[in-house]
């Protein structure tokens, strides 16, 4: 199959020394732009990262009954959405299943931008019948370029026409950088101070050379996939078809979820009277949930004095994995890992993993043991809360940071 190139291709090509790719929605991304993934998530954590992340869909949604059509949509309470803010919000289907996750940006009364990991034009368009609404699919004349770590905001206060000091987390403003209209949001998937900058697609290249260009003062790097696991799993964020199944591609119920089992509870408002999926996740609230997201912490001195620390065993744990493999009570399967790392900032050997929810809310460590069978091998573990990093500045509007090295 022929990938296709996003927007900034030219650019990350000519930059991607390991020559390591992937595909992402059909388009080709790069895995590392370095042989190593460690300057690219030091960058993330210590000054800023410039991604690629064109394969998003993006639809435009305005007219009379716009805010009706996203508050059906969206398990999120689309009137709590003021003007020039976002929110992340999951979409259902019927059975109260995960269809995606996604974001809801409000540019005023009557027009949205809705943007999701897979296609959903189609649904959108199903949902939208007899209701005064106009749907544009913006999929491939937008772009986005995520700018993260500490030293984002000050790298895009040099080139925009708004200061961002003022912006809020979750906030976007409709601006310019250096005469291109763009939206910058403070928004991103790395757990860290980050910003997101849209516009057309034709101006990508020449946002892209800006950045790298007034960046390269504060060391910024480009950042593949790699980095990105490393930093979102961190920070204990999901990605769709690692750590859960959207419920249009899944092969059997089994792998159907619900928001309420992968730590997306919070973003169900059950004082909303109606949005798709509505009544069966108020009869699983009610019953409970059977399994739910945890964070898994792997006994790194187990692995270390088993397999010794330049093990090709623990390489392959240290390069982000998203395979499943069964996690163990006993002789009694329990749940599954989805995907995991090595995490520097807490120099061990983390996952997220899906657990039956009798051991889901143990912090204290389980007699008999809880393990992880990775390439049968049994790895001791035990359940952290999530997320594993959390800084303070990547809500604050303060600028400080602290500096995180490898040892």
């Amino acid at each position: 199959i022929m990938l296709k190139s996003t927007p900034v291709y030219s650019r990350v090509a000519a930059l991607c020394k390991s020559r390591k790719w992937q595909s992402w929605e059909g388009y080709i991304m790069a895995d590392t732009y370095n042989f190593s993934v460690t300057p690219e998530y030091l960058a993330i954590r210590n000054t800023a990262a410039l991604f690629d992340f064109f394969p998003l869909y993006v639809y435009l949604i305005s007219g009379a009954d716009a805010a009706l059509l996203i508050d059906r949509l969206i398990t999120r309470n689309i009137n709590k959405c003021k003007i020039g803010q976002v929110m992340y919000t999951a979409l259902c289907d019927a059975e109260g299943k995960l269809l995606d996750d996604g974001t809801v940006y409000r540019f005023d009364e009557t027009t949205f931008q809705l943007t999701t990991n897979t296609p959903t034009l189609d649904w959108v368009q199903a949902n939208a019948i007899g209701l005064q609404v106009e749907i544009q699919d913006k999929t491939l004349t937008t772009n986005t370029l995520p700018l993260q770590g500490p030293k984002s905001r000050a790298i895009l206060n040099q080139v925009a026409a708004t200061d961002l000091d003022g912006l809020k987390y979750f906030n976007f403003v409709e601006t310019k950088i250096r005469e291109i209209p763009v939206v910058i949001s403070r928004t991103g998937y790395t757990g860290d101070l980050g910003y997101e900058v849209w516009s057309d697609a034709k101006d990508a290249i020449a946002l892209w050379d800006i950045l790298m260009e007034v960046g390269a003062a504060d060391g910024i790097q480009p950042a593949g996939f790699y980095a990105l696991d490393l930093a979102r799993i961190e920070a204990g964020l999901i990605w769709y078809e690692y750590d859960y199944v959207p419920s249009r591609q899944a092969q059997t119920d089994a792998e159907k979820v619900s928001p309420l089992e992968v730590s997306l509870a919070w973003t169900v408002d059950f004082s909303k009277a109606s949005f798709i999926g509505r009544e069966a996740l108020l009869k699983e609230k009610e019953q409970g949930v059977q399994r739910q997201l945890v964070g898994l912490e792997l006994d790194r001195n187990f692995l270390h004095q088993t397999y010794g620390e330049q093990s090709l065993f623990l390489q392959d744990l240290r390069t982000p994995w998203r395979t499943k493999f069964p996690v163990r009570v006993g002789e009694q399967t329990i749940g599954q890992v989805t995907s995991g790392c090595w995490s520097p900032a807490g120099e061990n050997y983390i996952a997220i993993a899906c657990v039956s929810t009798n051991y889901a809310q143990a912090t204290t460590p389980i007699v008999p043991k809880m393990t992880v069978e990775i390439h049968g091998q049994s790895i001791p573990a035990s359940i952290k809360s999530l997320p594993f990093y959390d800084p303070e500045h990547k809500r604050s509007n303060l600028s400080s940071v602290p500096t995180l090295a490898l040892a």
